[in-house]
């Protein structure tokens, strides 16, 4: 249900136009030029659209008004349009953004189950017509590589606001992360597709943490510790959904976000 307020002003008329979306996938950090850190987020609206939202800067998480994923959040829409060529793109006041109750497992797997596509269906078509899914994978893989936009990042990290503080308040990962998988049943493709989600930077950059204190002996095992939970712990569960999105300039489809219930999820 979307909720239109519309508040009168003497000179103007403002419409508030509110939105409630279930969050399914916060991908890792970006550096942006105008926004210092952006993340994608992306999830399903009560009217069951796709949605992506931003500007969802970094700082919200360092104020305490981030959110959770599989959580309702509420925001405000700048325009009810769409932001870009991606249908389901909107633009946000992202100061609007509030963290709202945490759905049940149970539902957030009815909810994708009835859902599941391939990706071969999504690439059928254009980017303009649908630039969002999700796909139940066959795990075959997992691995690491090196961060091809690393010098970009760094380069920025250098940039300095007005009072010569850097505009950077996350490291840099020095690695990306692909999964390699069968997008369903009948499936005879391997997909090899890098994963953008939160989840996956955050582990590797902890891991790294561990390494830098001396408590694990190489950047080997770093690697290593994020492969057994990304894919040795995850080929092994059957509920796994992989929230698929198309990049806003190549237009080709990465993961940004992985579902799959905790010990205690019951569906």
């Amino acid at each position: 249900m979307r909720l239109n307020i519309i508040f009168y002003s003497t000179t103007k008329d403002y419409q508030i136009m509110k939105e409630r979306m279930l969050v399914l996938a916060k991908a890792a950090p970006i550096v942006s030029s105008k926004y210092e850190h952006l993340i994608c987020v992306a999830g399903i609206t009560e009217n069951g659209e796709w949605r992506r939202i931003y500007p969802i800067p970094f700082k919200l998480f360092l104020t305490g008004h981030g959110f959770k994923k599989k959580s309702w959040i509420e925001y405000e829409l700048e325009n009810p349009e769409p932001s870009n060529h991606r249908p389901e793109s909107r633009k946000i006041i992202p100061e609007s953004v509030k963290q709202l109750e945490e759905e049940d497992y149970g539902k957030i797997h009815e909810l994708l189950q009835s859902r599941v596509t391939s990706l071969e269906e999504l690439q059928s078509k254009s980017h303009r017509e649908v630039s969002l899914g999700v796909i139940k994978p066959k795990i075959m893989d997992f691995y690491a590589g090196e961060n091809k936009h690393l010098a970009k990042m760094i380069k920025k990290c250098g940039q300095r606001n007005i009072f010569g503080k850097s505009v950077v308040r996350i490291d840099t990962t020095e690695k990306e992360f692909s999964y390699v998988f069968e997008c369903c049943d009948n499936c005879n493709k391997k997909h090899d597709i890098l994963v953008e989600d939160w989840e996956v930077a955050e582990l590797y950059r902890n891991c790294k943490k561990y390494w830098k204190m001396g408590k694990y002996p190489s950047e080997s095992v770093v690697i290593m510790k994020v492969r057994e939970k990304m894919f040795e712990w995850m080929k092994n569960r059957k509920e796994v959904f992989f929230i698929v999105g198309t990049h806003f300039k190549f237009n080709t489809y990465i993961i940004i976000g992985i579902v799959y219930p905790r010990k205690n999820d019951k569906f």
